[in-house]
C-alpha cells in the first residue's frame, strides 16, 4: 500500500517521486457494478479470472460498503473512487480505462469533483476497517 508504506520517502522532502495510479476503479470493481452480480459483456464475465482478487475476498464486502458511502454524498461510486485518488497529494496522474464513451465522460467528469471533509471521512473509516480487502478471505 502506497500511502501507508511509501508516500514519506516518496515524499517531494525526500525522493520527490510521484505516483502514477493504474486501474484506480480496481478493474471496473470500484465502479459498483460487480457488487450483486457480474453483468453479462463485463470484463469479469468476458475473461474469466481476470481481477479475481476483487471477486474472492473481502473487497466484494468493502465495495458494497464504498457504494453506499458515495451515494450518501449523491456520488456515484466512480466519481468517489477518482476523485478520492485526485485528492491525494502524491498522485501526479491516473491511468483510467473505459470501455464505453459514458464511461470514459463519468471518468473524465470525475477529476473536477473535490470531496467534501464528511466524504473523505467516511472513506477513512472504511480503510480502516477494510486496510486491504483484495488479500482478505
Amino acid at each position: 500500500l502506497f500511502e501507508t508504506d511509501l508516500v514519506e520517502v516518496c515524499s517531494p522532502r525526500n525522493m520527490n517521486v510521484g505516483l502514477l495510479a493504474y486501474s484506480p476503479l480496481a478493474g471496473g470493481s470500484l465502479s459498483g457494478k460487480y457488487v450483486d452480480k457480474t453483468p453479462e459483456g463485463a470484463r469479469f464475465s468476458l475473461f474469466p479470472g481476470y481481477m479475481e482478487r476483487f471477486n474472492k475476498s473481502l473487497a466484494k464486502d468493502a465495495v458494497a460498503e464504498y457504494v453506499e458511502v458515495a451515494k450518501k454524498h449523491e456520488l456515484t461510486p466512480t466519481q468517489l473512487a477518482l476523485a478520492f485518488v485526485k485528492s491525494r497529494q502524491f498522485v501526479t496522474s491516473t491511468i483510467i480505462g473505459a470501455t464505453t464513451m459514458d464511461q470514459l465522460k463519468e471518468n473524465m467528469d470525475a477529476f473536477s469533483i473535490d470531496l467534501s471533509k464528511e466524504a473523505l471521512a467516511d472513506i477513512q473509516t472504511l480503510f480502516k476497517k477494510y486496510r486491504d480487502p483484495a488479500t482478505s478471505v
